[in-house]
Formats: C-alpha cells, structure tokens, sequence
C-alpha cells in the first residue's frame, strides 16, 4: 500500500484522495467491461480442461482488479484519517 504523509510542504489530502477515487471509478468500468469476456464452454468445445483454467485466469484477473480496488480505498482512507487528525 501507498500511504503518503500529509505535510505542510506536500501535496494536499484532496490532491492525493481524489486520483485514487478516479482510478477506483476506473477499474469499477474495467471490471464491468472484463465481466463480458468471461469464457463460456460453448467456445471450447472438446476442451473442457483449457476452458476451466480459461476460467479460473479470468476470475483471478477480476480478483486482481478487486483487490486493487480496495488497497486505493484503504490508502484514500488513510490520508482522510490523517487530514482529519491535523484539522
């Protein structure tokens, strides 16, 4: 995780929250648009073994997505914490 430390002579808690929250709302529309390349049995036929594994990379690929999700809420967070501590 990232975790800036808010100072007198940095970047603003505004200026450090808000890309985090654009780059969330971001993979949010990657993780939709990833949801409809799902590979689907029809296009394997004779293959079912590629097919899971086929299925099992996407699902780690949209894991991946989720997970970075949460660590850029989790570092918005911390720098919102540290913000409202020094007001």
């Amino acid at each position: 995780m990232i975790r800036p430390t808010l100072n007198i002579n940095g970047s603003s808690a505004f200026d450090l929250v808000q890309p985090r929250r654009d780059a969330r709302d971001a993979l949010l529309e990657a993780i939709e648009a990833l949801m409809q390349v799902k590979p689907h049995g029809r296009d394997y036929m004779g293959d079912t073994a590629r097919c899971v594994e086929d299925i099992d990379t996407h699902f780690d690929r949209l894991a991946a997505l989720h997970t970075l999700r949460e660590e850029l809420l989790d570092e918005a967070l911390h720098i919102g914490n540290q913000a409202r501590v020094a007001a």
